[in-house]
């Protein structure tokens, strides 16, 4: 992944492996998620997180900034942590249609 990282992506070093990425994406969300789907497929990997350290509470409403940062990066920690305890794709499903999102 360092050699070959996706496009638009640059490998660095924060005491741990990590990449910096500008994707184009139709929202910040859309990007992560090819972004995600990508290193996978290609590398093999998977992404946990986004690099927030302490996610905070946010007042922001811009769809590709840093409240959206923080979205994207509870989500694949959520994902992680949720294969790691047993839990699949229904069950996170499940509890997302269960808040009503979408409605």
């Amino acid at each position: 992944m360092r050699k070959r990282p996706p496009e638009g992506c640059v490998p660095v070093d924060r005491g741990y492996f990590a990449l910096e990425c500008e994707r184009p994406g139709r929202t910040l969300l859309d990007a992560v998620t090819d972004t995600v789907r990508e290193v996978r497929r290609e590398h093999g990997l998977l992404m946990t997180g986004m690099g927030v350290e302490k996610p905070d509470e946010w007042s922001g409403t811009d769809r590709n900034g840093h409240a959206a940062v923080i979205v994207g990066h509870l989500l694949l920690t959520a994902a992680h942590r949720a294969r790691l305890l047993g839990y699949g794709r229904k069950d996170l499903v499940r509890l997302l249609d269960a808040t009503g999102i979408g409605q």
